[in-house]
């Protein structure tokens, strides 16, 4: 062989090595280092770490060899997480802030984490318990996230692809006190859906300033209860609008104060692929007002309705709670001897469909304490009003005995609105109006005071 093909054999020879090093290198580079646990054993778990903490705003350093373990649930893959991620056991979950990009890198959603606590710290960010490590800044204590230099030192990935499992819960299971036992893990919420007025936002604010976004999304049960889902600007899904359907929610459980929030991973975890409360598969939509195009705090005034007084001055009135609007209705403090107030649908033409089914929801609040009764609210059917002014002149029909209506409350407001039930407007036909009618009175120095509040969302008629 001659010396320019000893040469050239080499050569390859080397290129040959330098491609499987390489190679080797790059997939360890694309996996996390370590794809079993190490050598390691917990020593307590997540909810007896976050035991230590009872006070919010303190900083809990711990100062003895705890060691805990859990699988990532979320991390900042999707931007909506920033230099933390939560991990959790079977006992609790927990945000873990870490001065660090890309996170999801090095602790994928399923990897199982060590944690050794000694020199960390719990802290809390408006009630959601977090892990960092404590400093001073500008003379005063704060908990900041773990250094990117110090990550190795408390941080030890193990084992990766274990199963994520959300526990699923229903909205009056999640408390609002740091130790809840679902704050900070992943959760699942059934027969979710986002209320009417959301499903036209997107999910984070696309201007420059990159503003977290509130949606609200209720479950069909409890329809007035409503949960908070906030998004960073920031998120690869800020600029998507959210599904209009209904079904599962996942998401990490959190707390601002006393306000519960969820935040989701990414838009796969929003599984709303079904007909939305009380949607009827085929039916046609003549009426679903939620009032959330409204002004808070003025009367009522959607295009087409009419909102009059009868007697006294009273008007319905656009409010709003939790992030919902409703039209709103109460004697109290008016000092008259009859409150009596109309609240009148557009016309509503039924046509010949087989079937017509309206339905609303109501919330009763304050009835029923001292000398106050219950201002009786009641729903009327017309069908030769013709959009006047004075509603009372014409003729109506009283189908309230087929709602059901809040129970109330003597003390406030119950919990969460109250479903009327689909109610059959079989008998009708062509064009028709729906009233609903309050009816009150807060005489002064009389103890037959009519004054309970009357909340009003939803109105909604099908026809199929």
């Amino acid at each position: 062989m001659n010396k320019f093909q000893k040469f050239s054999s080499a050569i390859t020879a080397m290129f040959l090595v330098a491609l499987v090093l390489f190679s080797s290198c790059k997939k360890n580079l694309d996996q996390p280092p370590f794809q079993t646990d190490p050598a390691i054993v917990a020593n307590t778990t997540i909810k007896a770490l976050k035991a230590k903490h009872t006070v919010s705003g303190a900083y809990d350093v711990i100062n003895t060899d705890v060691i805990i373990a859990g699988v990532v649930t979320a991390s900042d893959e999707s931007g909506n997480l920033y230099k933390s991620m939560f991990i959790q056991d079977n006992t609790g979950g927990i945000q873990v802030n870490l001065d660090a990009s890309s996170i999801y890198g090095t602790f994928p959603v399923g990897r199982r984490v060590f944690i050794k606590c000694n020199g960390l710290c719990v802290s809390d960010y408006h009630n959601t318990p977090f892990l960092g490590i404590k400093a001073t800044i500008n003379g005063s204590p704060s908990a900041e996230a773990i250094p990117a230099s110090m990550i190795s030192k408390y941080l030890i990935g193990g084992s990766i692809n274990n199963p994520v499992v959300p526990a699923v819960v229903t909205p009056s299971q999640l408390g609002t006190s740091m130790q809840d036992q679902y704050l900070g893990m992943l959760i699942q919420l059934d027969n979710m859906e986002f209320q009417p007025a959301d499903t036209s936002k997107t999910y984070g604010d696309t201007s420059s300033y990159k503003n977290a976004n509130d949606l609200y999304a209720h479950n069909c049960s409890t329809p007035g209860s409503l949960l908070d889902v906030r998004s960073s600007g920031y998120a690869n899904f800020a600029a998507q609008k959210p599904a209009k359907g209904n079904g599962s929610l996942i998401a990490i459980y959190t707390l601002y104060g006393t306000t519960k929030q969820l935040l989701i991973r990414d838009t796969s975890d929003v599984k709303f692929y079904n007909l939305r409360c009380g949607v009827i598969p085929g039916s046609t939509t003549l009426l679903n007002e939620g009032f959330e195009a409204q002004t808070v705090n003025v009367p009522v005034a959607v295009p087409g309705w009419v909102n009059a007084s009868e007697a006294g001055s009273q008007l319905w009135q656009t409010k709003t709670f939790g992030g919902a609007k409703y039209a709103n209705m109460s004697a109290f403090g008016t000092a008259q001897n009859v409150v009596k107030s109309w609240l009148v649908t557009k016309p509503l033409n039924l046509g010949t469909a087989a079937n017509k089914v309206l339905s609303f929801k109501t919330n009763q609040g304050f009835s029923g304490t001292g000398n106050v009764l219950s201002a009786p609210l009641r729903v009327l059917i017309s069908t030769n009003y013709t959009g006047s002014a004075t509603p009372w002149t014409s003729t109506w029909t009283d189908i309230s005995s087929m709602a059901t209506f809040s129970p109330g409350s003597a003390t406030g407001f119950p919990a969460a609105f109250t479903p009327s039930g689909n109610i059959s407007l079989n008998a009708y036909s062509g064009t028709i109006y729906v009233a609903f009618v309050y009816d009150g009175a807060d005489p002064a120095g009389t103890a037959s005071d009519k004054t309970s509040t009357w909340e009003l969302d939803d109105i909604t008629v099908l026809t199929y």
